[in-house]
């Protein structure tokens, strides 16, 4: 019995005067319920159908918020490596391999520095997402950090073709962005990975992408594609970063402290720049410019700092016992290591366990460091002086050299860089700075010392300047502590008349003096 005919059979009921409890009139009041019930069913029916069509509505906004980010509207993460792992199941069904470009990018520090004032509602960086998706279109995913993005494209017939989108992207982010945000610009580095020249697997070719990436951050370029030499170089400073690690933790063992002497104008030794050294089981002597930037990228400098600290303190000690009560000791000091909150007490303790008086160590900074939280810094300057300790400022007139901070700082020395001693001999404006350098440093009552002197002419040109001490290979070069003390047993001076025949050679021949650097004060 269909709704028509239950309509109908309600008429007739309605129409028909039966009898009270007659069956016609059971019949008919059966009728009418059955009637009611159908129509509440057809009710019930058309109300769940609008919820399960809200529902699915919503259920499509869920979908969309929970694989979208909310601030970029792209896809997240997790949608970027379903996709590749997609279009590697593609590829490797291809009979002829094909160019895929995996790319990941991160807006630099400039972003960084604007996000949290001129970004709070993440405007610009929506923008920016727009614009790369004007290069490449919908190839563009969000990544796990919101100022980081992966791309990800099909089709590209070479690498020259891979070096033009790079251009199009990294110039369309540097733009300039509209008013009232038209004093603000900022670009982006693009790490780059090309399958299958960069590699074969998901992981492989991602981590290729990523070591491309930390290249461009580091050379501040705009765009870098990956090589092989790239990757070589990546895992040999991983292997570097894990074995320094190990070296600082297992008792110093692979370090060992050499020694460079500071001469004066009279040819004697006042005292030595304390340098460290590292050999490494396997792969020999590595260079300080090699493992120290690593050390302070992981924060082990500072261990390794104070295992500096002390040990070149406590040799100066034993030469003091000796009787060299003159000498002093010069320690580089990393900006990592001036961070620490104990740093003026980490000093104090070891000039009090080792029983020296501040005056024969001195801490050596570069300019730079000064521009980093200035006023923390200036603060344990002065902490460190009030316990006797000399300051130097390292690599002068490479930096932010000012002579105000000159005058106002409690800096003892100033060291010319070696950059403007290495040709001073040939460089009319480099001996012009040396000569000023002096001149100024003179003025405000420091000591003017120089780095990286190779030659006699070198020498004499920096002593008829009015340099108050000199360092560098025509005395000698940094040598092992049992060296440095014969250098102190004949006599502590180096004879400044002795010319070789080849200015270029090393004079490091210390000649015996009636006065010795021994002498008591």
């Amino acid at each position: 019995m269909d709704e028509t005919d239950l309509s109908r059979g309600a008429d007739i009921t309605e129409e028909s005067h039966a009898e009270p409890g007659s069956e016609e009139a059971s019949l008919r009041q059966r009728l009418q319920k059955i009637v009611s019930q159908n129509r509440s069913l057809r009710e019930t029916a058309l109300r769940l159908r609008q919820q399960n069509k809200y529902l699915e509505e919503r259920h499509g906004e869920l979908i969309d918020l929970v694989n979208h980010d909310p601030y970029t509207g792209l896809p997240i993460r997790r949608l970027f490596d379903r996709r590749l792992d997609e279009r590697f199941q593609e590829l490797s069904l291809q009979s002829e391999p094909r160019f895929m470009v995996l790319g990941v990018i991160r807006l630099d520090r400039n972003y960084s520095r604007i996000k949290n004032s001129r970004d709070r509602n993440k405007i610009l960086i929506f923008k920016t997402t727009s614009r790369i998706k004007d290069v490449i279109g919908e190839n563009l995913f969000q990544s796990d950090r919101l100022d980081e993005f992966h791309i990800l494209l099909d089709h590209i017939p070479n690498m020259a073709a891979v070096e033009l989108i790079a251009d199009k992207i990294t110039e369309g982010v540097a733009r300039p962005h509209e008013a009232p945000a038209d004093d603000i610009s900022f670009g982006c580095y693009l790490g780059i990975a090309v399958y299958p020249v960069h590699g074969k697997t998901r992981d492989e070719l991602l981590g290729n992408a990523d070591i491309a990436l930390n290249r461009c951050e580091t050379l501040d370029t705009p765009y870098v594609i990956y090589t092989d030499e790239m990757g070589r170089q990546h895992r040999e400073r991983e292997m570097i970063e894990a074995d320094l690690r190990l070296a600082a933790d297992t008792g110093f063992e692979q370090f060992s402290i050499v020694y460079q002497p500071f001469v004066d104008r009279e040819g004697r030794i006042i005292g030595s720049e304390a340098l460290l050294r590292w050999k490494h089981p396997t792969l020999g002597d590595i260079p300080p410019q090699v493992f120290i930037p690593i050390a302070e990228q992981t924060g082990d400098i500072r261990v390794i700092g104070q295992w500096v600290l002390y040990n070149s303190c406590r040799q100066l000690s034993q030469w003091h016992k000796k009787g060299y009560v003159d000498l002093y000791v010069s320690v580089n000091l990393s900006p990592y290591q001036f961070k620490q909150r104990d740093l003026v007490g980490r000093v104090a303790g070891v000039l009090s366990g080792l029983g020296l008086k501040g005056r024969y160590l001195k801490l050596e900074f570069t300019e730079s460091m000064l521009m980093e939280n200035r006023d923390e810094v200036v603060r344990k300057m002065f902490e460190l002086k009030a316990i006797g300790v000399r300051l130097s400022i390292d690599d002068f007139g490479t930096g932010y050299s000012s002579l105000n901070y000159l005058r106002k700082l409690p800096i003892d020395t100033v060291k010319i860089d070696k950059s403007f001693v290495d040709d001073v001999t040939k460089s009319e404006p480099n001996q012009q700075i040396i000569r000023a350098i002096i001149s100024l440093v003179h003025a405000i009552h420091l000591e003017c010392l120089a780095e990286g002197a190779e030659n006699g002419e070198q020498v004499s040109l920096l002593l008829a300047e009015g340099c108050d001490a000199i360092q560098g290979y025509y005395f000698s070069k940094p040598v092992e502590p049992s060296q440095f003390l014969s250098y102190l047993e004949n006599g502590g001076r180096f004879d400044l008349t002795l010319q070789s025949d080849d200015s270029d050679e090393l004079c490091a021949i210390p000649q015996l003096a009636s006065d010795s650097v021994a002498a008591d004060t």
